[in-house]
């Protein structure tokens, strides 16, 4: 703890944490947080899109507070970021979704567990008191997937969020000297053909022998009565992916707000609306599924437009800085789901790390408000912002 409690002292930055992450683990782990589907076009217009946005301050504005409080779902949450669901973090950091969730819940806001969790829903709710929220991948058939609906209701996650934008089998292009193996698919044998890159990184390598996390997903059915190995879950994205006329049949066994993640055009927006959610994610799962598709930031204005007054609209891609954030909320987000600076802050240091890179975005987000003349996110209008004709609705 104390060696993640003085790393954590370092990030200034996103791009700080990042590099104290690439100091810890191996190189292969590195590039599959951080990289994208594809030649990672899709990644490189979530982060770009951001650039193109230009402020509208108010000058000559007072103001006596800048206040982030908001509310998700009827969930108060301290500012609006929420950590993002990821798969695979066990294997960079045995212990990083309980120490995602303690983050999140001491900066009072929330964390979204991933059905690839590498730590089983029920462990990490009982790790923060801060609110807890599911993602469900609609994996194999409806019988596994209401086991996963009632374990994330006995744990007393608030909230599920149905991901319909994976497919499982998204290819990515790399050099053909890099040694690079996924998360979703890393193993022993991998250990051995990787030990060039794991030698470097001893204490990540005493971690991972020590507690062997994130080689099984304990969320997914038994196979033969062992643990499903991690790999098969993109098998199973491939085999099973959700339909429209599965939300019905979610909505019989999920009581509580169900909330649809990965819609990235208007019509999609109004069909995830008409057929019951409670929330939207504009998202393209982080540039990691179809490559090609447009920055999440320039769909946002017309989505907004399309649903914005019927249902919470979430935003979640390329985000990067706390500005990015209030860019978001100015076009009309609601809140922001966070993923690579969460798993760059988790990597480097641990819940300290993460807790960091809260911090950040906090700080900067009241910043940036006190440079807008504003008092409280809830004051952010998209007249505050400038952004290319084509983006608006």
């Amino acid at each position: 703890m104390l060696n993640q409690a003085s790393t954590a002292q370092k990030i200034t930055s996103v791009t700080a944490a990042k590099y104290y992450m690439d100091r810890r683990i191996p190189k292969f782990l590195s590039q599959r947080y951080e990289g994208g589907s594809g030649r990672a076009v899709t990644l490189r217009r979530n982060v770009d899109a951001f650039d193109e946005i230009t402020f509208r301050p108010r000058a000559a504005r007072g103001f006596e507070k800048q206040e982030l409080a908001t509310t998700v779902l009827d969930t108060e949450i301290s500012m609006p970021v929420m950590i993002a669901p990821t798969g695979g973090l066990a294997i960079g950091y045995w212990d990083a979704e309980r120490a995602e969730a303690r983050a999140a819940g001491k900066a009072g806001t929330a964390m979204i567990v991933s059905a690839s969790t590498g730590t089983a829903v029920e462990d990490v709710a009982a790790a923060t008191e801060g609110p807890v929220f599911f993602q469900l991948h609609h994996l194999y058939d409806r019988e596994h997937s209401a086991t996963m609906i009632e374990r994330a209701k006995r744990s007393g996650c608030a909230a599920l969020l149905l991901t319909i934008d994976a497919r499982g089998g998204a290819m990515r292009e790399r050099h053909p000297r890099d040694t690079s193996f996924s998360p979703m698919s890393f193993g022993l044998g991998q250990l051995v053909r990787a030990a060039p890159q794991t030698l470097r990184r001893p204490r990540w390598l005493i971690d991972f022998l020590r507690h062997r996390s994130g080689l099984t997903v304990p969320m997914a059915p038994l196979t033969d009565g062992k643990p499903l190995p991690v790999y098969r879950i993109m098998e199973a994205l491939s085999v099973r992916p959700t339909v429209w006329d599965d939300i019905a049949w979610i909505r019989e066994r999920w009581e509580g707000p169900l909330v649809v993640k990965g819609v990235i055009t208007p019509d999609d927006a109004r069909e995830a609306v008409a057929r019951g959610a409670d929330a939207i994610v504009v998202s393209n799962h982080g540039g990691l599924a179809l490559d090609g598709v447009p920055a999440t930031i320039s769909a946002l204005p017309q989505i907004v437009d399309a649903v914005g007054s019927q249902t919470e609209v979430w935003f979640d891609g390329g985000v990067r800085r706390g500005s990015d954030v209030i860019k978001a909320l100015a076009l009309g987000a609601r809140a922001v789901l966070i993923g690579r600076p969460a798993i760059y802050g988790v990597m480097a240091a641990g819940e300290p790390g993460v807790t960091r890179i809260l911090e950040l975005f906090r700080q900067e987000m009241k910043g940036v408000l006190s440079a807008l003349g504003c008092d409280s996110v809830h004051d952010l209008t998209p007249e505050m912002v400038a952004v290319p004709d084509h983006w608006r609705p």
